[in-house]
């Protein structure tokens, strides 16, 4: 049986599952995202200081913190 997911059954699920998984993030947003995904991230967008960027689905957010100490202006969205 195929499980019917709605905008507000995502968002509390979330919520509930928001704390527990930033207790697990560090500033780089843990070790796999330190070492693998953040230099190729940071190569790809390239200078950021003094651009504005949009940071969907932010989770508890460490990119946004990133790029924002890089000089970016970033706003961060989630549920």
């Amino acid at each position: 049986m195929k499980k019917e997911w709605s905008a507000d059954k995502a968002i509390d699920r979330w919520d509930r599952f928001a704390g527990e998984y930033a207790s697990y993030c560090t500033s780089q947003g843990g070790l796999h995202r330190e070492v693998l995904l953040n230099p190729i991230l940071l190569e790809l967008v390239g200078a950021v200081e003094g651009k504005s960027i949009l940071d969907a689905c932010c989770g508890e957010g460490y990119l946004s913190r990133i790029l924002a100490k890089l000089g970016a202006s970033v706003v961060a969205v989630d549920y």
